[in-house]
């Protein structure tokens, strides 16, 4: 899989319209978990979230955290408090991105934690503990355990999983905005790219065109021979080739694209860069409802030949939305990777998006061709385009 490093404190536009995702939205969320809740036996439970794997946290109260993480406390019945390693002088801004009204500062989650489940009645618990990125502090995910010793956890890092494998119309409209904003991203980036130029200097000046128009967070990989992430020792200058990977989050939601530029009249490169692109868009015929997942897979193994090995090296195709990388996954070593608990769903449903990507070497050179689609009644629909 491509893998971005992720930024250690998101420096994006961070803003909630309730008019355009209200509270409502995630009122039905919730009330969907506290089915599974009730379905488990359990009590309440604790949903942890960093700045890196936020999506679960954010999927019942819109938050994300820009540096460090926290947690959410969902009881079977009453209200939903967080738990956020932040300062109290945050809290106002905290609570701008939430409709959860109980939002707290903590320095030490794991400790605080335990206050909270005690004030909530819940000592002697049957608690879900969610943690799919498996960032919770160790040292204070087990003084939050040690703390309460009459307790009974429970793993669910996968509960949301199902509810998430199919998008609502107004997650759906939020991830058309994140492929727009994409969009104008790889428009700006070709007018970037010009032989001479630093390769840094691109990176520089593509990340700030993609915050400019209100980009959450962005992941960029370049390079000639190898996908980099940005450095300022990537100090050679632009040789007339190069292949970029882009990822934008944008209210929450991720959409990414592989793009490569040949500017010095190499035809066999640009050949091969049609190819990548080609395959890419057969694979998407296959993003229809009731299609199956395999189907993606073979539709590449097929259009790849040889260089099948490679470009499944970097990630075929897998679900995208809170998560640069969701389920459904094309097969269990892909979730594996990625920390996910299944491949998710092996049949494609309407409303289900998808990151497509075909990645392979030629004469020496990276060749990288990616969009992001929805699946709709008709078939696929870019996102980016």
């Amino acid at each position: 899989m491509i893998f971005g490093r992720h930024s250690v404190l998101k420096r994006g536009c961070s803003t909630w319209d309730p008019k355009q995702v209200p509270p409502e939205v995630f009122q039905g969320r919730l009330n969907a978990v506290r089915e599974q809740i009730a379905r488990r036996n359990l009590d309440a439970l604790v949903i942890y979230g960093d700045n890196y794997s936020f999506a679960d946290l954010c999927y019942l109260t819109n938050y994300f955290p820009k540096v460090r993480g926290g947690i959410a406390v969902v009881p079977r019945a009453g209200a939903i408090s967080m738990l956020l390693n932040i300062g109290s002088r945050d809290v106002p801004f905290a609570k701008t991105l939430t409709w959860v009204d109980d939002v707290r500062a903590s320095n030490q989650v794991g400790s605080d934690a335990t206050k909270l489940l005690k004030e909530k009645g819940l000592a002697k618990a049957k608690i879900g503990l969610m943690d799919s990125g498996q960032g919770f502090p160790l040292p204070q995910l087990e003084e939050m355990k040690s703390s309460l010793p009459e307790v009974s956890w429970e793993n669910c890092d996968s509960l949301l999983q199902p509810l998430r494998l199919v998008k609502t119309a107004q997650e759906l409209m939020a991830m058309r905005e994140a492929g727009r904003l994409l969009q104008q991203v790889c428009a700006g980036a070709e007018k970037f790219i010009s032989p001479g130029r630093k390769e840094y200097e691109i990176v520089a000046d593509i990340d700030r065109l993609a915050r400019d128009k209100g980009a959450e967070d962005i992941r960029i990989l370049a390079g000639e021979k190898r996908l980099n992430p940005p450095s300022f020792k990537q100090a050679a200058n632009f040789g007339g080739y190069w292949a970029i990977y882009l990822a934008i989050q944008h209210e929450r939601y991720w959409a990414e694209a592989g793009r490569t530029f040949v500017l010095a009249g190499e035809p066999k490169f640009a050949a091969a860069y049609r190819k990548a692109q080609e395959i890419v868009t057969a694979m998407a015929n296959q993003l229809k409802p009731n299609g199956a997942m395999a189907a993606l897979d073979e539709t590449a193994r097929r259009g790849l030949g040889e260089f099948y090995g490679i470009a499944s090296m970097y990630g075929l195709a897998n679900g995208i939305g809170l998560n640069q990388w969701e389920a459904p996954f094309l097969c269990e070593r892909d979730a594996r990777e990625v920390g996910a608990a299944s491949v998710g769903a092996t049949t494609l449903n309407e409303g289900m998006t998808m990151a497509l990507r075909v990645t392979f070497e030629t004469e020496g050179k990276l060749i990288l061709y990616g969009d992001t689609f929805e699946v709709t009644g008709s078939g696929a629909k870019s996102l980016v385009g």
